[in-house]
């Protein structure tokens, strides 16, 4: 019989029309996938409460339960009135602040000048010794007068910056995209710092959160991509990002989260909502696999048809356990090998065979 390495030559398609039609299919390495369905829920990684960041009374509330709202968006409004008057109050109070750091800055100049015109006569007899230093003194005076206005200045402008985000955190906004889950306040109403105006869940941001029992979670290594299906039936990845390192001393599970890539889904997703999760049952292993169409049983013996130079040759195999619609190969056969799996029930071994389109069709 030919070797696997001969045999691995692939039937060309088409050939000699006399020739025995058939369908090929190729030996592959492919990941073992078997799976234990766990049920889990989505948990939104984003959801809480909105609250109030100053004192005030609620002017209007935008939002109702179910409301979708986008990030910054306006939620609710409290009344601006006396924040707007303090704001304006202390704009004032920084103009006035300025213009008096713009006159000490004139009187600094002023007596500058005088200062330089003292020192100029200071060989003459105009000079005056106790008027020169009188000068240099009243100098300092004013330098630290700057000083002082420059300070005050820096307090006014802080004063109107808080005024500023006063007035601005009267309009409550949404700190995320999400859905309002629940309203804490209306119209009306006065809230104080910190109190719930209202709640918040980002249906958006999800993760799926699985409690897999201890002996399956030696396969959910991080990364390890897996399957899950939605209560509508749609199917969808997922990646293992963490394996909770807390075991359920009750139903010895420990808790998995998943990072979904959605695909398209017939209904809104909701937080609680219940998914199967595919687990795998071991650690991923690369195992060899052949297509269940391959397989011929003549007696006790297994039997599959390798093509070589576009003739068909039979062979002995040992197959392990399924997966999906292939055989896990024990031996006799290696990856990359042509095999028969349409037209190989009554197939003479050395026949010339003709390859026809529909390998894809075969292996689902």
């Amino acid at each position: 019989a030919p070797s696997p390495a001969q045999a691995a030559k692939p039937a060309a398609p088409g050939g000699n029309p006399a020739a025995r039609a058939v369908r090929v299919e190729q030996v592959i390495t492919e990941p073992l996938s078997q799976t234990y369905p766990v049920i889990g829920r989505l948990v939104a990684i984003r959801a809480g409460d909105v609250a109030a960041r100053i004192n005030g009374a609620v002017e209007d509330l935008m939002v109702k339960v179910g409301t979708r709202v986008k990030k910054d968006q306006v939620i609710a409004e409290l009344a601006d009135d006396r924040l707007a008057a303090d704001r304006d109050k202390y704009a004032a109070a920084l103009k006035t602040r300025q213009a008096m750091l713009r006159n000490a800055q004139a009187e600094l100049q002023k007596k500058s000048q005088e200062l330089k015109r003292m020192a100029s006569l200071r060989d003459s007899s105009a000079f005056s010794r106790a008027k020169f230093e009188d000068l240099e003194r009243d100098l300092e005076v004013r330098k630290a007068s700057i000083v002082e206005r420059e300070s005050a200045i820096r307090e006014a402008e802080a004063e109107l910056k808080r005024a500023d985000i006063d007035l601005y955190n009267t309009k409550i906004r949404a700190p995320y995209d999400g859905a309002i889950s629940e309203t804490h306040t209306e119209v009306g109403a006065y809230v104080g710092i910190g109190q719930r105006v209202v709640s918040m869940i980002s249906d958006r941001d999800i993760e799926i959160e699985a409690e897999v029992p201890t002996d399956r979670v030696a396969g959910l290594v991080p990364g390890t991509t897996v399957r899950f299906r939605l209560d509508d039936g749609t199917e969808h990845l997922a990646e293992v990002r963490s394996v909770v390192p807390q075991e359920n001393v009750r139903t010895r599970t420990r808790p998995v989260r998943f990072a979904p890539r959605f695909g398209d889904t017939s209904k809104p997703l909701a937080a609680n909502q219940s998914v199967t999760v595919n687990v795998p049952v071991g650690k991923g292993r690369q195992v060899v696999t052949v297509h269940k169409d391959a397989v011929v049983y003549r007696g006790q013996d297994t039997v599959i048809y390798f093509v070589r130079n576009n003739r068909a040759f039979s062979r002995k195999v040992t197959l392990g356990e399924a997966v999906g619609n292939r055989f896990i190969v024990v031996s006799g056969l290696q990856p990359g090998e042509t095999v028969v799996t349409h037209g190989n029930e009554t197939l003479p071994p050395g026949t010339e065979i003709r390859v026809v389109e529909g390998a894809a069709e075969a292996r689902k």
